[in-house]
């Protein structure tokens, strides 16, 4: 019998191999910093996460983990929507070529205005966090077709990771969301579609993702025993990626086969299931490039300076102390450097926090070495420190499966504009 998890990790690093090499043969022609972004990781990557559900299941990219507006336009290319937290990611969709029903809108406060373009424009479903935003919903009076609503439920239960339910701020309770169901049923040009299940992200064990599921087929049944008809379930697992050289990767082939016997469970048979992802889908495509340009020792500690450091790639949303500990690193280095040393990899801007890796076992570096950090395509440029020190930002930049190169224009020139 074939050894699913470790075929899966041998694909990760053959992929990873293939990058690197290549990377390695145009090192003089990239910019730094740059996030270049595999096209054949991230097929995979899709085509990973697609498995985890019933084939006819409908998919959505959620653009809070890495807005770029041409892969979003990738992820079209794959039958994979957008799922937008609010008016900007709304109108960056589109201006990626994105038709508003492959649109989902969700995010945790909606404005009367923003509502009201949904409503014209519409969207595969918009999804309801609160009893306030119901009635500013309500307000709403022109509809350019029957308005599609799930509601986004918070069992107020945790599963570890990080935590999106339980004591959190956000959805709706079992007991709130069936008081709007019902009347939304005696409301115009409002229909539910069916409920929304968001309950945490960046888990890397099996265990608290079956957990949810099992929840959520619970409160579908609770629905049922009070009358209220559910078509869709919309469903976001939280897949993590190991961002640190500590961290395990979640363990695919088992959340697969577990996952393939809880969709036998008759409380599905009449359910469209859709999926929403962001890190599961994005994340390992990006890699993260930077230059060496400064060296330096100091009171027994060697120093190298990266010419992007906290204000362009910050891996740590949500991990507690990730500047204390370090992700997984690659250097391209000249192949007849010295042996390898202890060092400390920080950035350029200035602060003590801007450190990238402490007391690294690396090559040695010289000024122009490349330092690579895989697992880089979600979170790690949006959650960066932008302004600070006014330093030069990120490039991006797209590898082909032919691998052809092509700049995009970074991202910030939307988020910013």
């Amino acid at each position: 019998m074939i050894d699913r998890k470790l075929a899966d990790s041998h694909s990760r690093q053959k992929q990873d191999e293939e990058v690197l090499q290549w990377v390695k043969t145009h090192k003089t022609e990239l910019p730094t910093p740059l996030y270049l972004y595999s096209e054949a990781v991230l097929d995979e990557a899709v085509a990973a996460h697609r498995a985890l559900f019933p084939e006819n299941a409908r998919g959505f990219y959620a653009l809070k983990a890495n807005p770029q507006p041409a892969l979003v336009s990738q992820f079209a290319r794959l039958g994979i929507g957008g799922e937008v937290t609010g008016q900007a990611e709304w109108e960056l969709c589109i201006a990626a070529g994105l038709k508003p029903a492959n649109i989902l809108a969700g995010g945790v406060v909606k404005s009367l205005p923003f509502l009201e373009i949904l409503c014209q424009a519409g969207p595969a479903a918009i999804v309801i966090e609160s009893e306030a935003e119901w009635a500013r919903l309500k307000q709403v009076k022109n509809h350019s077709q029957q308005t599609k609503i799930l509601l986004r439920i918070n069992p107020g239960v945790s599963f570890g990771g990080l935590n999106m339910a339980g004591g959190s701020q956000f959805g709706l309770s079992t007991e709130q969301a069936l008081a709007i169901a019902q009347e939304c049923r005696s409301t115009a040009h409002l229909e539910l579609l069916g409920l929304h299940f968001y309950f945490g992200s960046q888990r890397l064990e099996v265990d608290p993702i079956v957990q949810a599921v099992e929840v959520v087929e619970a409160t579908i049944q609770t629905f049922g025993a009070a009358g209220v008809p559910i078509q869709v379930v919309d469903l976001g697992l939280g897949c993590g990626v190991p961002y640190l050289a500590r961290d395990k990767a979640l363990d695919g082939a088992d959340l697969r086969e577990q996952l393939q016997t809880r969709w036998q469970n008759p409380v599905w048979a009449d359910i469209d299931i859709w999926f929403e992802a962001g890190r599961a889908l994005v994340a390992r495509s990006g890699y993260y490039l930077t230059r060496v340009i400064d060296k330096k020792q100091l009171h027994g500690e060697t120093f190298v300076f990266l010419d992007g450091g906290l204000n362009v790639h910050n891996p740590g949303v949500g991990l507690g102390g990730f500047l204390r500990r370090n992700p997984h690193f690659h250097f391209i280095t000249n192949p007849f450097s010295p042996p390898e040393e202890l060092i400390t990899l920080v950035g350029n801007l200035c602060t003590t926090a801007d450190t990238v890796g402490t007391h690294v076992t690396a090559p040695f570096l010289c000024e122009g070495d490349m330092v690579i950090i895989p697992n880089a395509g979600a979170y790690c440029q949006t959650t960066a420190m932008w302004g600070f020190n006014s330093q030069p930002l990120f490039q991006e930049g797209w590898l082909a499966s032919d691998d052809s190169f092509t700049l995009f224009p970074p991202q910030y020139q939307y988020v910013l504009k």
